[in-house]
């Protein structure tokens, strides 16, 4: 499998170039666009004359005309920036698989190999070339690396008529001495870690990715791919890019049955081991889901869904589990299923969220187990313990309780788990075990699970 290469392109404002190419008079005086000093509008973009006198995107026009009296403010022309924007599309469509045209950035799939081109390098090279040609612009910059991240920061870090490549496995060592502020994050996060002396990507690659996510949850493990090259999946989106909607984040588990089945107690134990492993990583990225959708693709026929939106968002295999089997009772199916597709969306960040100890149940164990875990993990095993009630307490009420250790009575309540259950994944620790059905219904037996047909992905 060939190797991911992106080649991030950056240019002038297309409502630049547009103004440019119906005033070609103003190509190298100051010109500000987004319309007349008088109306209260943001700069929309601004030549590099303009900026050199300190006019930035975004500032108000009137700032902009108090910075640059001289400068040439023309109205944004829509029409022409559209067609603009498809001429350079069609042009990289001719040159790359995937392409993504922003106002003034361009990106790239260089995956793989090209006809015309031997090496990556004169690819890039080749795009870049048209890019210039068609917006008649010679500070174009450009950047190549295996990942969109890096590929950006290295256009930005190239400079006008450059174009900076970073070899594959070198993505950690380009960005360990850059500043944090290059890297897309939130400015609570850049603030918490400038405090703690943290001033370069370097020194934030060297953190473990478990401190990062126990201090900023998901974004922290964000920060963690991010810093040594990757790119993030984060929830927070910066304010400048593409500014191109991605496609909602989700996660989803399939299982396979061998061999098509209508018999409901195998679909509940595909289902119940979909949730349980979609809990867990659910967990491990501390996020819960918004919306939970089951699809049974049956044999010869369409496949058979329902979405919901639980009033609970899950977060773990425990709460996962009870809307499964909600779906799936409502579910109508009338041929076989071959197999079952479990997935949530709409994934926010879970942590800070009150356990609720008086709800009981599977839920209300695993997220106390769990965060007794946690606890134990950070500060030791002595920093939780259990309290039981003594046999003969006396007359004084401290002695009511007795605190033992939990490792031990742990232990003992693994060892009944996996005595009463046959098959599944391995739990997550802190999970209490749970049976093939809801807490209303009685156990299944164990007998027909070891002929129920094998799952596989």
């Amino acid at each position: 499998m060939a190797e991911s290469r992106f080649l991030c392109a950056r240019f002038s404002h297309l409502a630049l170039v547009a103004a440019w190419r119906c005033h070609p008079e103003l190509r190298s005086e100051p010109v500000v666009v987004g319309g007349a000093p008088e109306l209260r509008l943001p700069v929309l973009a601004a030549s590099v004359a303009a900026r050199a006198s300190g006019v930035l995107p975004g500032q108000p026009l009137r700032e902009a005309q108090q910075r640059c009296p001289g400068a040439a403010f023309v109205a944004i022309d829509e029409a022409a920036v559209t067609r603009l924007r498809e001429e350079l599309l069609a042009l990289l469509y001719r040159l790359a698989p995937t392409v993504e045209v922003g106002d003034e950035i361009a990106w790239c799939d260089l995956s793989g190999r090209h006809a015309a081109h031997a090496d990556g390098t004169g690819w890039a090279v080749a795009i870049a070339r048209s890019i210039k040609e068609l917006v008649d612009d010679d500070g174009i910059a450009v950047g190549v690396a295996a990942s969109r991240l890096v590929a950006g920061i290295a256009a930005r870090q190239a400079g006008p008529r450059r174009i900076h490549r970073v070899a594959p496995g070198e993505e950690a060592a380009f960005l360990a001495p850059l500043p944090l502020s290059v890297l897309p994050m939130d400015p609570a996060v850049a603030a918490r870690l400038a405090a703690l002396g943290l001033d370069c990507i370097g020194a934030v690659a060297n953190l473990s990715a478990a401190d990062l996510q126990r201090q900023f949850g998901p974004a922290g493990m964000d920060l963690w791919h991010q810093a040594r090259g990757g790119d993030g999946v984060g929830e927070w989106q910066p304010g400048h890019g593409l500014g191109l909607s991605g496609p909602p984040r989700r996660l989803g588990e399939r299982l396979v049955l061998e061999g098509a089945t209508g018999d409901l107690e195998v679909l509940r134990f595909a289902v119940h081991r979909s949730a349980l492993e979609l809990g867990d990583r659910l967990r491990q990225r501390g996020c819960r889901a918004a919306a939970v959708t089951l699809v049974c693709e049956r044999e010869d026929a369409e496949p058979s869904g329902l979405r919901i939106a639980p009033l609970q968002p899950p977060g773990s295999g425990a709460e996962l589990w009870p809307v499964a089997l909600e779906l799936l009772a409502g579910l109508r199916l009338t041929a076989p299923v071959t197999a079952v597709r479990l997935e949530v969306e709409g994934l926010e960040p879970g942590a800070g969220r009150q356990i609720d100890l008086w709800r009981g149940g599977d839920a209300a164990g695993e997220e106390i187990g769990g965060a007794a875990a946690r606890l134990r993990a950070r500060f030791g095993r002595a920093a939780v313990r259990r309290a039981e009630l003594t046999v003969d307490p006396g007359d004084l009420p401290e002695r009511r309780f007795r605190w033992a250790e939990p490792v031990a009575a742990e232990a003992e309540a693994g060892g009944e788990g996996r005595g009463s259950r046959a098959t599944g994944p391995t739990p997550a620790e802190g999970r209490q075990e749970a049976p093939a059905g809801p807490r209303r219904e009685p156990a299944a037996p164990r007998a027909p699970v070891a002929s129920m047909p094998a799952l596989r992905r």
